[in-house]
């Protein structure tokens, strides 16, 4: 790794190291005097939607079982040692990870032996351990965790509307797959799969605590000179995803099921348009949330209204995405003893909103709210890496977010309202009472 560069970041207070392996790894470093925790993140740029693509140094797309990007995340922690998991707590420390839609991320924290814990990061996961008893136990385990995702109403609401917004985006499968499609993943898939993806230029570490960079950075090309003297150099090439042809429609205005539930579980959800990365789609973003915050937040006359008449209850909430995976959309709801009565709030809600505009003063409070929380946000390691992350990865900066902030207005709130929430690309899902 050549010479780390600084960027400092004076509104914020925050100074950031980046740098990139010889093998194409991008690195950042962000130190905190004084922070008794340490973090490190090492995310791939593979996630669940990664289901076809053309394999490295291959020439044919191929489709894989749904689910191998998270099954693969679960079988990287079994190692020829054993157990990753207790290697990190034999030294006090913790790891964890997740696949989403477009990412899987491997992540520790540490209090001491940071050194060891970075270490053991990087090896487990570029060092893929696979044998055919491991893979059957870890099939198991994961059958129990769809078994069980399967039997909990507020997953099969949120899956069920991603089926009625999305006609063939895999936006619209569980990130874990079927017990149909796990039975067909084996190690030549998972192997196939780590080759394409895990490979360093696809993947970004991110360091954040007490630590000095020219120390992370000694050990990082320390480490690399060892996995390479071992291992040789990591496979490198394009990767080549698949394009997902879908149309701007919905598949279907409903969804409804029938589960043991007390209550009956409403989402409405609105599919958006997708937006290419960097400041428009974090801007676009920022839009949607607040319009969202300004429509149904807990402050929102809306809210008020509908809890005093017991319409919604503290279960009701809203979520806005817009992915570079191909796919946006925005959805609302919670329980409530009348769906349909509820769905007519929210559109009515909506289409005076379209028509009246929003106060600039109640945008102005709504981002000093965001600033406040982002600045926040800062005294986390987690927060801190996980956000430079999401910046390395979406084509921004820490910087940016700020910019964009001082940049919104009602206008630009009504813009972005009227853009996802259309009437012709909503839909609603229902859970209801056996």
């Amino acid at each position: 790794m050549s010479e780390l560069s600084e960027v400092r970041y004076d509104q914020l207070g925050e100074t950031v190291y980046h740098g990139a392996l010889s093998d194409g790894l991008r690195v950042a470093v962000v130190p905190k005097q004084g922070f008794q925790k340490r973090f490190a993140v090492l995310t791939v740029g593979y996630g669940s939607l990664d289901n076809s693509f053309v394999p490295l140094g291959g020439d044919v797309a191929q489709s894989m079982p749904e689910g191998i990007a998270h099954f693969l995340e679960h079988k990287l922690f079994e190692d020829e040692a054993g157990d990753v998991f207790d290697q990190f707590a034999r030294v006090g420390a913790s790891a964890n990870a997740y696949t989403s839609a477009n990412e899987t991320a491997y992540h520790f924290t540490a209090s001491q032996d940071f050194g060891h814990c970075l270490r053991l990061l990087l090896d487990f996961v570029t060092d893929p351990y696979f044998t055919a008893e491991q893979i059957e136990k870890e099939r198991k385990v994961i059958a129990q965790e769809i078994r069980m995702y399967a039997d909990d109403p507020d997953t099969q609401a949120q899956l069920n509307l991603m089926r009625a917004l999305y006609h063939s985006h895999p936006v619209r499968i569980d990130t874990a797959g079927s017990l149909e499609s796990i039975a067909r993943i084996d190690a030549e898939a998972l192997q196939l799969c780590h080759r394409t993806f895990y490979q360093p230029p696809n993947m970004f570490l991110c360091v954040s605590g007490d630590v000095d960079p020219e120390a992370v950075r000694a050990q990082l090309e320390e480490d690399l000179a060892r996995r390479i003297a071992t291992r040789g150099p990591a496979a490198k090439g394009p990767i080549r995803r698949q394009p997902v042809e879908e149309p701007e429609t919905i598949f279907s205005e409903r969804f409804e099921v029938q589960m043991p539930v007390a209550l009956p579980k409403v989402l409405i959800g609105y599919k958006g348009r997708p937006m290419a990365d960097g400041g428009e789609r974090l801007q676009r973003t920022l839009n949607v949330y607040v319009a969202l915050e300004l429509l149904f937040g807990r402050s929102s006359p809306f809210y008020a209204t509908h809890y005093a008449s017991n319409l919604i209850d503290p279960s009701f909430s809203y979520y806005y995405t817009a992915s570079r995976g191909g796919y946006a959309y925005a959805l609302l709801g919670g329980e409530t003893a009348d769906p349909e009565a509820l769905v007519q709030a929210v559109n009515a809600e909506v289409a005076r909103a379209r028509e009246d505009g929003f106060d600039p003063q109640a945008v102005r409070r709504i981002r000093n709210k965001l600033w406040g929380s982002y600045l926040k946000g800062f005294n986390s390691v987690e927060q801190l890496a996980s956000r430079e992350t999401d910046a390395h990865f979406e084509g921004w900066d820490l910087a940016g977010y700020v910019q964009q902030l001082e940049e919104l207005d009602a206008d630009a709130v009504l813009e972005g309202l009227r853009e996802v929430f259309v009437d012709e690309r909503s839909a609603v899902s229902v859970v209801r009472p056996v």
